[in-house]
C-alpha cells in the first residue's frame, strides 16, 4: 500500500478515534446462504464465470460478515467506513470497501454543499442505497453496479452542490457533482477479459478483485493499482421530483496513459471513460421502478488493443409490509474495436427475488438467477464460448 493512499484513507478514518464522544454508532450482519448453481467457473477461481459461485462452490456459503461504523462531529462533519469479511480467501480476512469523511454545512437559504474525501462509490447506482452500499431489492446486483463495486472507487475527493428548490415552493430538487481522484488507472480491466458479470462481492480497497482466467491475465490483482499518473475526474448532475422520482446523469474518465507501463506491476495502464444515466419512479407506497444505462469504452497498450461496452437494466420491485418481490432483466455487451486481442461479450439476465423480514434483527431472501452469455475469451481457458448459468440462493440475514 502507498503511502499516499495510506495518509488518504487515515484522514477519512482517523477523525473518529479522537471524537469519541460523538460516535453514532456501528451496524454489523452476517449473511448466510444455501446455495445451488450450474455454469462455468468463477472468475474468483480462476474461471470465466458470470456468476459469484459455481458448481464447485455451492452448498452452504458465508455470503458476508460485515461493519459499519458511522460517527459525526459538530452535526456538520460525518464519518462512514464499511468492512466485510466474505471467507473466500481474500487477502485479508477482514477489510474496508468505503472509508471516507463528509463535510456538509448548514444550508444557505436554496443552496447546499457537501465535501467528501477518502474513498467512496461514485454516484452512479440507483439500486444499491443500503448502508454498506447493498441493495434492498435483491442478493445479485445488476451488471452496471457489479462491475462498479469489482473495479471502480473514487479515491480523491467530491463536491456537490444542491438548489433547494422545494423551500421556494417548486417540486424539483437540482444538484451537480464533480470529483477528481487516483488510483483508479487499471479499471476496465474485468470488462476487457471476463466480460461483464452479475453478483454482489464488492472488491475491498487492499484485497484481491480476483483470477479471471489466470492464463490470460497472469493471477490476481491489486484493487488500487497506481501507475503514476495524474488524477481522473468524474462530473455529473441529479434531479428529484418530490418524493416520487429521482433522475441521475455521470460522465466518467480515469484519464489513465494506456501507454504508461509500471514494471512492479508488470502491467500498463487502462484508459477507462464511459457515461451513465438512469432514473428511479416510485409511483405508489408499493411500488418502485429503476432503470439505468452505462456505455463507454477502455484502451490499453502502445498500439491500443480498445474495447466497447454497455449495460442496461429495468428494475421493478413491489414491498407491503415485510414482504418484497424484485424483478430485474440486464442487458450487455462489450467487443473490441483494435488490437490484437479481439474479444466479444453479449449476454443478457434474469433476476428473481423475495425477502421478507422477520423482524428487526432477521430477514431471509430467495433470489433465481439465470444468466445467457457468449464470450470468446472462454474457449483459450477451455470453456464453452456460450453458456447458459444459473443460481439460486437461499439467505439468512441476521443484523445487530
Amino acid at each position: 500500500m502507498g503511502p499516499r493512499l495510506t495518509a488518504l484513507l487515515l484522514l477519512a478514518f482517523a477523525p473518529p478515534l479522537w471524537a469519541q464522544q460523538r460516535i453514532d454508532g456501528f451496524d454489523a450482519g452476517v449473511d448466510l446462504r444455501a446455495v445451488a448453481a450450474s455454469g462455468a467457473r468463477s472468475f474468483l477461481d480462476g474461471g470465466l464465470g458470470d456468476l459469484r459461485y459455481d458448481p464447485q462452490h455451492a452448498g452452504a456459503r458465508l455470503g458476508s460478515v460485515w461493519l459499519d461504523y458511522h460517527g459525526s462531529l459538530h452535526d456538520v462533519v460525518h464519518f462512514v467506513a464499511d468492512a466485510v469479511a466474505y471467507g473466500d480467501g481474500n487477502r485479508y480476512p477482514l477489510d474496508l470497501t468505503q472509508a471516507f469523511a463528509e463535510w456538509r454545512p448548514f444550508p444557505m437559504g436554496v443552496w447546499r454543499s457537501r465535501l467528501k474525501a477518502g474513498a467512496f462509490y461514485a454516484p452512479i447506482s440507483l439500486e444499491n442505497w443500503l448502508v454498506g452500499w447493498r441493495s434492498p431489492y435483491t442478493l445479485s446486483y445488476s451488471a452496471i453496479n457489479t462491475w462498479v463495486a469489482e473495479e471502480l472507487r473514487t479515491i480523491g475527493g467530491e463536491y456537490d452542490l444542491d438548489w433547494l428548490g422545494r423551500q421556494r415552493g417548486y417540486p424539483w430538487q437540482l444538484g451537480l457533482t464533480a470529483s477528481l481522484y487516483g488510483w483508479n488507472d487499471s479499471a476496465g480491466t474485468l470488462l476487457a477479459l471476463r466480460g461483464w458479470a452479475l453478483h454482489d462481492r464488492q472488491t475491498t480497497l487492499f484485497g484481491r478483485i480476483g483470477a479471471p482466467g489466470a492464463r490470460l491475465v497472469g493471477g490476481l490483482r491489486e484493487f488500487y493499482d497506481n501507475f503514476g499518473g495524474g488524477p481522473g475526474y468524474y462530473v455529473g448532475a441529479n434531479a428529484r421530483h418530490r418524493g416520487d422520482l429521482e433522475l441521475r446523469a455521470l460522465h466518467y474518465d480515469n484519464l489513465a496513459d494506456p501507454t504508461r507501463y509500471a514494471s512492479a506491476l508488470d502491467k500498463h495502464a487502462w484508459h477507462t471513460t464511459f457515461d451513465s444515466a438512469g432514473g428511479s419512479w416510485t409511483p405508489t407506497p408499493h411500488w418502485t421502478v429503476i432503470s439505468q444505462w452505462l456505455g463507454g469504452d477502455t484502451c490499453v497498450g502502445t498500439a491500443p488493443a480498445c474495447y466497447q461496452f454497455s449495460a442496461a437494466f429495468l428494475l421493478g420491485s413491489w414491498q407491503r409490509g415485510a414482504d418484497r418481490l424484485s424483478a430485474r432483466y440486464d442487458g450487455f455487451q462489450m467487443h473490441a474495436y483494435s488490437g490484437a486481442f479481439a474479444n466479444r461479450n453479449r449476454g443478457h439476465a434474469w433476476t428473481f427475488a423475495y425477502q421478507r423480514d422477520l423482524n428487526a434483527h432477521l430477514s431471509v431472501s430467495l433470489e433465481e438467477l439465470r444468466v445467457v452469455s457468449s464470450l470468446v475469451s472462454r474457449r483459450f481457458v477451455g470453456e464453452p464460448q456460450a453458456l447458459a448459468e444459473n443460481e439460486l440462493q437461499l439467505a439468512v440475514r441476521a443484523e445487530l
